[in-house]
Protein backbone atom coordinates (compact mmCIF):
# COMPACT_ATOMS: atom_id res chain seq x y z
CA UNK A 1 0.00 0.00 0.00
CA UNK A 2 1.12 3.47 -0.79
CA UNK A 3 -0.17 6.41 0.73
CA UNK A 4 0.48 9.71 -0.90
CA UNK A 5 0.16 13.24 0.82
CA UNK A 6 -0.98 16.39 -0.75
CA UNK A 7 -1.07 19.26 1.53
CA UNK A 8 -4.10 21.88 -0.02
CA UNK A 9 -5.32 25.30 0.63
CA UNK A 10 -7.35 24.21 3.56
CA UNK A 11 -7.29 20.78 4.57
CA UNK A 12 -5.21 17.27 3.45
CA UNK A 13 -5.13 15.37 0.69
CA UNK A 14 -4.48 11.62 1.68
CA UNK A 15 -4.10 9.34 -1.89
CA UNK A 16 -4.20 6.00 -0.66
CA UNK A 17 -3.37 2.86 -3.67
CA UNK A 18 -1.82 -0.34 -4.31
CA UNK A 19 -2.76 -3.33 -2.80
CA UNK A 20 -3.64 -4.15 1.15
CA UNK A 21 -2.08 -7.00 1.80
CA UNK A 22 -1.44 -8.29 5.75
CA UNK A 23 2.41 -8.18 4.97
CA UNK A 24 2.52 -5.04 4.93
CA UNK A 25 1.80 -2.83 8.29
CA UNK A 26 -0.57 0.01 7.89
CA UNK A 27 -0.84 2.87 10.72
CA UNK A 28 -2.49 5.80 10.00
CA UNK A 29 -1.24 7.01 13.19
CA UNK A 30 1.87 7.56 11.41
CA UNK A 31 0.58 8.89 8.31
CA UNK A 32 -1.47 11.38 10.24
CA UNK A 33 1.32 12.41 13.08
CA UNK A 34 2.16 15.67 11.55
CA UNK A 35 -1.01 17.26 11.53
CA UNK A 36 -1.84 16.14 15.15
CA UNK A 37 -0.85 19.74 16.71
CA UNK A 38 -3.64 21.10 14.48
CA UNK A 39 -6.84 22.22 15.92
CA UNK A 40 -9.87 20.46 14.06
CA UNK A 41 -7.67 19.41 10.46
CA UNK A 42 -9.52 18.99 7.55
CA UNK A 43 -8.24 15.92 5.82
CA UNK A 44 -10.03 13.87 2.73
CA UNK A 45 -9.12 10.40 2.06
CA UNK A 46 -8.99 8.94 -1.90
CA UNK A 47 -9.27 5.20 -1.84
CA UNK A 48 -9.64 5.34 -5.63
CA UNK A 49 -6.35 3.80 -5.88
CA UNK A 50 -6.29 0.33 -3.99
CA UNK A 51 -7.06 -2.89 -5.69
CA UNK A 52 -10.44 -3.70 -6.58
CA UNK A 53 -9.95 -7.39 -5.74
CA UNK A 54 -8.80 -6.25 -1.98
CA UNK A 55 -10.54 -7.73 0.74
CA UNK A 56 -13.76 -6.01 1.94
CA UNK A 57 -12.00 -6.16 5.58
CA UNK A 58 -8.70 -5.47 4.67
CA UNK A 59 -10.62 -1.61 3.22
CA UNK A 60 -12.96 -1.35 5.85
CA UNK A 61 -9.74 -0.98 8.61
CA UNK A 62 -8.04 1.49 6.52
CA UNK A 63 -11.29 3.95 6.41
CA UNK A 64 -12.06 2.94 10.31
CA UNK A 65 -8.25 3.36 10.87
CA UNK A 66 -8.30 6.84 9.44
CA UNK A 67 -11.38 7.64 10.94
CA UNK A 68 -10.64 6.88 14.70
CA UNK A 69 -7.35 8.89 14.58
CA UNK A 70 -9.13 12.13 12.85
CA UNK A 71 -11.68 11.55 16.09
CA UNK A 72 -8.70 11.86 18.22
CA UNK A 73 -7.51 15.06 16.61
CA UNK A 74 -11.45 16.80 16.70
CA UNK A 75 -10.71 16.53 13.09
CA UNK A 76 -12.99 16.05 9.46
CA UNK A 77 -12.92 13.06 7.57
CA UNK A 78 -14.01 13.05 4.24
CA UNK A 79 -13.77 9.90 2.11
CA UNK A 80 -13.92 9.32 -1.29
CA UNK A 81 -13.04 7.82 -4.64
CA UNK A 82 -14.50 4.67 -3.33
CA UNK A 83 -14.39 1.56 -5.58
CA UNK A 84 -18.30 -0.15 -5.78
CA UNK A 85 -17.73 -2.95 -3.97
CA UNK A 86 -16.70 -1.48 -0.70
CA UNK A 87 -19.34 1.61 -1.17
CA UNK A 88 -21.72 -0.94 -2.01
CA UNK A 89 -21.17 -3.11 1.51
CA UNK A 90 -20.89 0.02 3.78
CA UNK A 91 -24.78 1.15 1.74
CA UNK A 92 -26.36 -2.46 2.34
CA UNK A 93 -24.97 -2.07 6.22
CA UNK A 94 -26.09 1.81 6.19
CA UNK A 95 -21.90 2.39 7.49
CA UNK A 96 -22.70 5.74 5.63
CA UNK A 97 -24.33 7.00 8.46
CA UNK A 98 -20.55 6.83 10.13
CA UNK A 99 -18.66 8.05 6.98
CA UNK A 100 -18.57 10.90 4.96
CA UNK A 101 -18.53 9.20 1.73
CA UNK A 102 -18.10 11.52 -1.68
CA UNK A 103 -17.50 10.06 -5.17
CA UNK A 104 -14.37 11.86 -6.04
CA UNK A 105 -12.42 14.47 -4.99
CA UNK A 106 -13.95 17.46 -6.40
CA UNK A 107 -17.35 17.10 -4.66
CA UNK A 108 -15.92 15.92 -1.38
CA UNK A 109 -14.19 19.73 -1.34
CA UNK A 110 -17.32 21.50 -2.46
CA UNK A 111 -19.16 20.19 0.54
CA UNK A 112 -19.40 21.67 3.95
CA UNK A 113 -17.05 20.03 6.37
CA UNK A 114 -19.18 18.32 9.10
CA UNK A 115 -18.61 15.61 11.66
CA UNK A 116 -20.51 12.46 11.26
CA UNK A 117 -20.46 10.48 14.78
CA UNK A 118 -21.91 7.41 14.73
CA UNK A 119 -25.34 7.22 17.76
CA UNK A 120 -26.49 10.11 17.09
CA UNK A 121 -29.97 11.32 17.97
CA UNK A 122 -31.43 11.50 15.03
CA UNK A 123 -35.12 12.59 14.67
CA UNK A 124 -37.70 9.83 13.94
CA UNK A 125 -40.29 10.88 11.70
CA UNK A 126 -42.31 7.81 12.58
CA UNK A 127 -46.18 7.62 14.08
CA UNK A 128 -46.52 5.02 16.84
CA UNK A 129 -48.56 2.17 16.06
Amino acid sequence: MKCNIIEKRDFIFLEVGGSLNQDVPFSARDILHPWRSRTEPKIAVDLGGIDEDGDIIAQLTVITAFKKQVDLMSGFLKICSLRPRIKNYLLKNRLDRMFDIYENLNSAENSPWERKRYGEKRRSNRVAA
